[in-house]
């Protein structure tokens, strides 16, 4: 695997490399020496998707616009049942076998677990879906593996092999091309208090993952078959607090992620890394993380590839959500009524 990746540039570092070849993002230098600036008004009408709580659905706007009152261009609404309750995040993903997706989980109730879930785009249909246990706050899909991978910020309320505190679950197709099972009891379980982010590194090849007091690096354990069958984890990130979100800076090639907390947690705010892998010394490790932003307890934070930054500002410790997405250079998004919990980039695939 070590030897095979460096080979393999694709994913999301590929497509943001040609997008800088294209594209001089003014903000990203900016704001890397400075924790107020903001970078330059986008350039470019692109498409960003939300979770909302109030309606509970995914929703889709474009970028190009403030006014967020009318109908979204593209909406999902999930299922009016204890497990669905609570969206809380989303992610637009390509597939081999069901073609455009957006993965997405809900954090559902103590007593019954949350969902995750493939909703195919064109249709709107649910292709998968499985119960997940334990406030389950985000998702992702390994490509070329077609695992789900869920972070749950809470025990199990059943009962389970998890550290206090939560975890990551792997839901694995048992064949190449394959739905993942739909039980949890049939998933790979990795103890992680307080798992709040999960992201693949396509280019890496790795998983990362966010939680209390940790980012974390883990690379897939597979059988002869390339199956796989556990996570072996080979880099961390420590600091105080519990980290909220994990993105890719679609504008360059670093990693950014939120950690939550007022001025009375020091590392509190907005923090970018990227994952390096040392050839000589077979190790990984992330960078020295800088802080972009003095922020109190952003939900979700991420750049376009034109390096207009967008995000997710809850009002305070006690409310997780707002009506608003901020945007760098320009006035931010409104939905009257509105409870957003995370906000994305649309237009990112994995092929």
């Amino acid at each position: 695997m070590i030897a095979s990746f460096s080979g393999r540039i694709k994913g999301w570092q590929l497509k943001r490399r040609s997008l800088l070849r294209a594209v001089v993002t003014t903000g990203v230098a900016a704001a890397a020496g400075a924790a107020d600036v903001r970078s330059a008004a986008a350039a470019t009408d692109y498409l960003i998707v939300v979770v909302e709580q109030a309606a509970n659905q995914i929703q889709r706007f474009s970028n190009g616009t403030t006014d967020w009152n009318t109908s979204p261009e593209w909406y999902w609404s999930a299922p009016s049942t204890d497990t669905w309750k609570y969206l809380a995040d989303a992610k637009r993903r390509l597939t081999a076998n069901w073609d455009d997706v957006l993965v997405c989980c809900a954090n559902g109730t103590a007593s019954t677990g949350g969902r995750a879930a493939m909703v195919r785009e064109s249709d709107k249909a649910v292709v998968w879906t499985a119960v997940v246990p334990g406030n389950p706050h985000s998702v992702e899909r390994i490509d070329g593996h077609g695992a789900i991978v869920t972070a749950s910020a809470k025990q199990r309320a059943t009962g389970d092999s998890y550290e206090n505190g939560g975890g990551i679950n792997l839901f694995v197709p048992s064949t190449h091309g394959g739905l993942p099972p739909t039980s949890f009891a049939d998933s790979i379980s990795t103890g992680f208090p307080g798992a709040h982010g999960v992201l693949w590194d396509d280019s890496n090849e790795c998983l990362l993952a966010i939680g209390d007091n940790e980012l974390r690096a883990y690379r897939l354990v597979t059988n002869s078959s390339g199956i796989i069958t556990g996570l072996s984890k080979v880099a961390t990130l420590a600091f105080s607090g519990t980290g909220h979100d994990l993105q890719p800076d679609y504008a360059s090639l670093d990693i950014l992620y939120t950690v939550g907390g007022d001025a009375g947690n020091p590392d509190h705010g907005i923090w970018k890394t990227r994952l390096t892998f040392n050839s000589a010394a077979a190790t990984w490790t992330f960078a020295s993380p800088a802080r972009l932003y003095d922020w109190y307890f952003t939900k979700s934070f991420s750049r376009l590839p034109d390096g207009t930054e967008f995000w997710v500002d809850a009002p305070s410790a006690a409310t997780w959500w707002n009506d608003t997405v901020g945007f760098s250079g320009r006035s931010d998004s409104v939905r009257t009524g509105a409870k957003f919990y995370k906000a994305r980039f649309w237009s990112h695939v994995l092929s």
